[in-house]
């Protein structure tokens, strides 16, 4: 197994448009310390597709856990997540798109012998779960489901 993320059973890479993944990386770390099983990628239009899909296969090998990887995108049916969904039957890799702040936060502390798939449905209702509105919150008024 690969030595880059201190002997973690799941890798998360953070893959988006412009430079969201990496300022995402750079919050979280700024919360919650340095993630070495963390890694993040920008995917430009101008990247050729088999270019972009080398990329996040080097990203993927980089952070890649006894577990696999959870692949965190910014938007589903977009370019970062539609390259990932290309990978899906090459890599142990679960892919949760639509990333927020309190997802990434969640991830330092998810349970490490959850199954890959188990972590990936977690962060996405702990993520959809901690969208508020917040005059609902100061009102007292409970908030709506999603």
């Amino acid at each position: 197994m690969n030595d880059n993320i201190d002997g973690k059973r799941t890798g998360y890479l953070i893959i988006a448009h412009g430079a969201l993944g990496h300022e995402l990386l750079n919050t979280l770390e700024f919360i919650a310390g340095k993630q070495p099983n963390f890694g993040a990628i920008a995917i430009d239009h101008a990247v050729d597709v088999d270019a972009a899909r080398n990329i996040i296969i080097e990203a993927i090998d980089a952070v890649m856990g006894e577990e696999g990887v959870v692949i965190l995108t910014d938007l589903f049916g977009g370019a970062p997540s539609n390259l990932a969904i290309s990978l899906i039957d090459e890599k142990p890799i679960e892919i949760v798109a639509g990333v927020n702040m309190p997802l990434l936060i969640y991830a330092t502390t998810i349970d490490d012998n959850l199954k890959l798939k188990e972590k990936a449905v977690r962060l996405k209702d702990y993520g959809r779960n901690n969208i508020f509105l917040a005059s609902d919150v100061l009102s007292g008024s409970k908030k709506e489901k999603i």
